[in-house]
C-alpha cells in the first residue's frame, strides 16, 4: 500500500502561501485599476469569488486549500467586516518577508514544522518509558 501522506517542507508552504496571497491581491489591485472593487463591499464580493473561484478550479496547491478555506468560512460568516483583504496583506507580509523579521511565534512554528519534516514525532510518553 502507498503512503498516501507526503511532507512538504516548511519553506515550501511559506512561498505557496506567499504566492497565493500576492496573486489574491494582485487580482484586487487590477480589478480596482478598472473601476471596479471600489467600496468594501465590492472588494469583499470580488475576493469571495476570487477564493471560491481559486478554490473550485484547484489553482493552487494542497498546502494552501485549508487556508483558502478557511477564508472563504470567515468571509461568508462575518461579511466585510472580516476583512479578508487585511488577512491577505498580512498573509503575504508574513510569508514574502525575511524569516529573521517575523514574530517569535512564527519563527517557533516554522522551527516545528522544520523538525517536524525531517521526521520529529512529538509524543507525550510516560516515566518509565
Amino acid at each position: 500500500m502507498k503512503n498516501s501522506q507526503t511532507t512538504t517542507s516548511p519553506e515550501r508552504v511559506v512561498a505557496d502561501l506567499a504566492h497565493f496571497a500576492w496573486c489574491a491581491l494582485i487580482a484586487l489591485h487590477i480589478m480596482q485599476q478598472d473601476g471596479q472593487a471600489s467600496s468594501p463591499l465590492a472588494t469583499h464580493a470580488f475576493l469571495l469569488r476570487w477564493l471560491a473561484g481559486a478554490q473550485k478550479q484547484k489553482r493552487f496547491p494542497r498546502t494552501v486549500a485549508q487556508d483558502i478555506e478557511s477564508l472563504l468560512t470567515l468571509g461568508r460568516q462575518k461579511g466585510p467586516a472580516a476583512q479578508l483583504r487585511k488577512r491577505l496583506n498580512y498573509l503575504w507580509s508574513s510569508c514574502a518577508g525575511p524569516l529573521l523579521h517575523q514574530s517569535d511565534l512564527f519563527r517557533l512554528t516554522h522551527a516545528v514544522e522544520h523538525i517536524r519534516s525531517q521526521g520529529w514525532v512529538n509524543a507525550v510518553v510516560d516515566d518509565a518509558d
